[in-house]
């Protein structure tokens, strides 16, 4: 019978090496890369079915405006990654993933009020595909917010040495593919 060391109470993780955070960081990618298709797929459904067309009623200037503020949320959250890898810093990290969640969750609720000010009909063509689009992305940002929580309440509750930014790191990952993905969507649902 082999004795075991008696366990802490502290779950200790262990240091990512350079060689196992590049892996991590590649993972990562596969699965952001993967989440492309519902877009794709959905994308190509606005084209089959509804083709160049833009309502007339859509909110376009509201559109820009939110798609602003998500490419500004993405930028500040992309910051927060070269705050924890070039200076270490923890407390610049939590101020830009903090920053960057209010920005990306004003943006969001702004499209919320354009939702409910019903500029797009949802019985349309253009309407079913709007709702479903913008839909599809309010559950990736659901998502997003969720990990930009976390990452703050993680930054804000251990110590941040450079082994455990991967958390934020992650976080930032996703939300910046969270709003190049909203991106893609305003252009593809007002502009083509």
């Amino acid at each position: 019978m082999v004795n075991k060391p008696e366990a802490t109470a502290e779950r200790m993780s262990e240091q990512l090496t350079p060689h196992n955070y590049r892996a991590v960081r590649f993972a990562m990618l596969v699965f952001i890369i993967t989440q492309i298709v519902p877009f794709f797929t959905l994308f190509s459904a606005k084209y089959l079915y509804d083709g160049s067309y833009v309502s007339p009623q859509a909110n376009q200037g509201f559109g820009v405006a939110v798609s602003v503020l998500m490419a500004i949320s993405a930028i500040v959250a992309w910051q927060a990654v070269r705050a924890g890898r070039l200076y270490q810093d923890r407390d610049m990290v939590g101020r830009r993933l903090k920053t960057a969640t209010a920005i990306g969750l004003l943006a969001i609720m702004g499209e919320i009020y354009q939702w409910g000010m019903r500029y797009v009909t949802p019985q349309s063509r253009f309407g079913e595909m709007y709702y479903m689009i913008f839909g599809a992305d309010y559950v990736y940002a659901a998502v997003g917010l969720i990990m930009m929580a976390i990452a703050i309440i993680r930054n804000i509750r251990q110590n941040m040495a450079p082994e455990r930014f991967w958390t934020s790191d992650a976080s930032v990952y996703f939300w910046v593919y969270v709003c190049l993905a909203w991106i893609a969507s305003w252009f593809f649902v007002y502009i083509i």
